[in-house]
């Protein structure tokens, strides 16, 4: 990779585990999303299986819905917002 990871760290086998993050925005499930899409593409092909075994186990989309859902039980800014 060009750069280093921003949601994943390279473990020894050269597999990247994801950082479980307790609370994931929409952006931040879509940049994770797409960071492990780049991941997946420069690894060798006899990786990848591997590889998105191991991005299987944690699914950004589930955070980021169960922030959401905790938004919208406390009132979430970004709608007031929009209601403005």
């Amino acid at each position: 990779m060009s750069k280093q990871p921003r949601f994943h760290i390279q473990k020894s086998d050269d597999l990247y585990q994801p950082i479980p993050f307790l609370f994931v925005t929409e952006r931040m499930c879509a940049e994770i999303l797409a960071e492990r899409e780049e991941i997946v593409a420069r690894q060798p092909a006899g990786m990848r299986k591997r590889q998105q075994a191991l991005f299987a186990r944690y699914d950004p989309q589930v955070s980021a819905e169960a922030f959401g859902g905790l938004l919208n039980l406390f009132g979430n800014p970004a709608d007031e917002a929009a209601r403005r």
